[in-house]
């Protein structure tokens, strides 16, 4: 996630620091340490909330730390359940004892939370997980959330290389309101390809395929020209659908790869589309 590209750590304005690390993503500020772990096998699946965490931290945790001790998992029942894990432990890499959490909602990764003490998180982040229970109030979770969003980390020209694609895929499955019999499917996908060359050029397409399965619609486009990194967080292409398009960009990083992430400057209803 770090090999060839420009920019390897981003200061945020809130004090908060990120660092490409080779298995995840290393967040600090003054005592606080966050790793943003990456996708690996073996710690997301379908399971009931303690037997996930304890797979997970066995993989992803356990190995960094011994002397484990009041290590206990939580998960509150909502329909993007979030799952904890804690303990105090000694850390393999310092020697200190350190106090953990590990959480994990929706689809996101894991998130390893470092402090010194109890405290330290409790000051953080504003409870204390270990009285978090099937009922507690899911905001609770809001500010553990955040901390992904730091996985961000600015562009530069000659990061642009190669061929960033993406794609979409959406399906409904219609019934009748009146009978309930099955009354088709329909389908909305899309496909989008830039290939970047020499001297700041680009090559762009889009394929889109819409409506019902039987009749459906096939729609293209594609445009050439140069692109232009303005600053750290925008990039501008020359011709998009016949005219300049100018995008809010930025990388998240993955094991051993980074995300492109685009959106339109100008219209961000649309969020950002992954690359």
């Amino acid at each position: 996630g770090g090999k060839g590209y420009a920019f390897t750590t981003t200061n945020f304005d809130d004090g908060w620091t990120s660092t490409v690390q080779e298995d995840w993503v290393e967040v600090t500020k003054g005592e606080l340490k966050v790793l943003l772990h990456y996708p690996k096998e073996g710690t997301i699946f379908p399971a009931d909330p303690e037997p996930l965490t304890n797979a997970a931290w066995n993989i992803l945790v356990a190995p960094r730390y011994s002397n484990l001790k009041n290590y206990r998992t939580a998960y509150i029942s909502t329909y993007n359940r979030p799952y904890l894990g804690m303990g105090t432990a000694t850390s393999n890499a310092t020697g200190k004892q350190v106090y953990l959490v590990f959480f994990r909602q929706g689809s996101s990764g894991w998130i390893e939370f470092i402090c010194p003490d109890k405290n330290s998180f409790v000051r953080q982040y504003g409870f204390d997980p270990e009285t978090i229970r099937w009922d507690s109030n899911e905001e609770l979770m809001n500010a553990l959330s955040r901390m992904a969003n730091y996985n961000k980390f600015a562009i530069a020209a000659s990061d642009f290389k190669g061929t960033w694609t993406s794609d979409f895929t959406g399906i409904q499955q219609m019934y009748s309101v009146y009978t309930g019999n099955y009354a088709g499917m329909q389908v909305h996908q899309s496909n989008q390809t830039f290939v970047f060359g020499a001297n700041n050029s680009y090559n762009w397409s889009i394929l889109a395929v819409n409506g019902m399965v039987g009749s459906m619609k096939y729609d293209n486009a594609k445009s050439s020209g140069k692109f232009t990194v303005l600053n750290n967080w925008q990039v501008q292409f020359s011709s998009i659908e016949g005219k300049p398009k100018k995008y809010d960009a930025y990388f998240s990083c993955i094991k051993g790869a980074r995300v492109l992430w685009l959106q339109d400057a100008v219209y961000k209803g649309g969020g950002y589309t992954a690359f």
